[in-house]
């Protein structure tokens, strides 16, 4: 049985955080209802490319999810919400802080329905504070926590990676909803759970803020060992035009490195970064652009140097060690076609899970 198996979540939410937090959470077994307005409902929906009548993101963070749709600016939908949630344990939402009040489905509202009913507010800036107003993104959350002003290897740098949407918000709800749970069950009452995406990143900063505390100076990409001022830590171009990554930094993975390039003469270069560190960068450089990315993957398959390519997805989705621990599923959308998408992490761990319904 899954963990979750007689849970059921209310969802509010649209884009991608909260459907990605319910998702888990579906995954492990939840019972996941996601309310949408109408048309043109949840706008993810419609973003290229499509998997048949939806989008391939869409299709992919609501598989399995009862979908319905209901106009919560009218009286009738708001009476079938509270429908809904007499029989709910969890509801998320992702309004700006206060509409899920003005709905009157604030935590008081929804306890008077079912007193265990935990209410998980997904928002930039939280429910609290002078910025809960404030719209925003995830480039922007990584911009006012300090994440950016780490990017380094020089020129502006958009993440490719939405960090603040997916860690900070939908894997802290998860989480945090899933500790409710529990504290509900000892036994307990529901509670009111405040997830500010922005703030979240906060604690996966938590090293270099202690280190910025312990220097006493703010870091900068010219100074900070993981941001590519280090030769050790950094991306490397190739001489067919693709990148390598180099990770070694650990002072046997940099012997392993060195020994393996013929470059016994930096045995003892500042391969951590400081004075003399962009000579080193200089020659690994050069050195890297004299084979091509897969020529430089079949020297250090065998070497124990953190030397990876830089892949594409397809190359990821075909690697044979994913394929050997079968960390994606193939989805069969309505035009026809299969779509391979990443496990989520309760099958990933080995729980058993409801992930291939669909």
């Amino acid at each position: 049985m899954a963990p979750l198996e007689h849970c059921h979540v209310i969802d509010l939410s649209l884009l991608l955080p909260g459907p990605l937090a319910t998702q888990i959470l579906r995954d492990l077994g939840a019972k996941v209802t996601k309310v949408e307005p109408p048309y043109p409902g949840d706008y993810l929906a419609l973003w290229p490319p499509m998997l048949g009548p939806v989008s391939g993101a869409y299709f992919a963070l609501n598989r399995g999810k009862q979908i319905v749709e209901i106009d919560l600016k009218s009286p009738r939908g708001l009476d079938q919400l509270a429908e809904l949630v007499r029989n709910a344990d969890v509801v998320v939402e992702g309004f700006r802080p206060g509409v899920i009040d003005k709905l009157g489905f604030a935590l008081n509202r929804l306890q008077e329905l079912n007193p265990k009913t935990i209410l998980c507010s997904i928002s930039g800036f939280g429910l609290s504070g002078p910025y809960k107003m404030r719209a925003g993104h995830d480039l922007g959350y990584q911009a006012m926590e300090g994440v950016l002003s780490l990017a380094g290897q020089k020129g502006l740098f958009n993440p490719p990676l939405q960090v603040a949407d997916t860690a900070a918000g939908s894997y802290a709800a998860a989480m945090l909803v899933m500790a409710a749970l529990l504290e509900r069950d000892r036994p307990g009452m529901g509670r009111h759970i405040d997830v500010s995406m922005a703030e979240q990143l906060l604690p996966l900063m938590t090293t270099q803020y202690a280190s910025a505390a312990a220097s006493e100076m703010d870091p900068t990409p010219d100074g900070e060992l993981l941001s590519g001022a280090a030769p050790c830590y950094r991306i490397y171009r190739t001489a067919d035009g693709h990148q390598i990554t180099l990770g070694a930094l650990e002072p046997k993975f940099w012997l392993a490195l060195i020994e393996s390039l013929g470059l016994p003469e930096l045995a003892s270069a500042p391969y951590h970064g400081g004075p003399g560190a962009q000579a080193v960068i200089d020659k690994l450089t050069e050195v890297f652009a004299t084979k091509t990315r897969d020529q430089w993957a079949k020297i250090f398959s065998s070497v124990d140097a953190c030397v990876e390519p830089v892949r594409s997805f397809s190359e990821v989705c075909q690697d044979p060690h994913w394929q050997h621990r079968k960390s994606f599923i193939q989805l069969q959308p309505p035009d026809g076609r299969t779509a391979k998408v990443p496990k989520m992490p309760g099958s990933l761990a080995g729980f058993a899970t409801r992930e291939r319904e669909q």
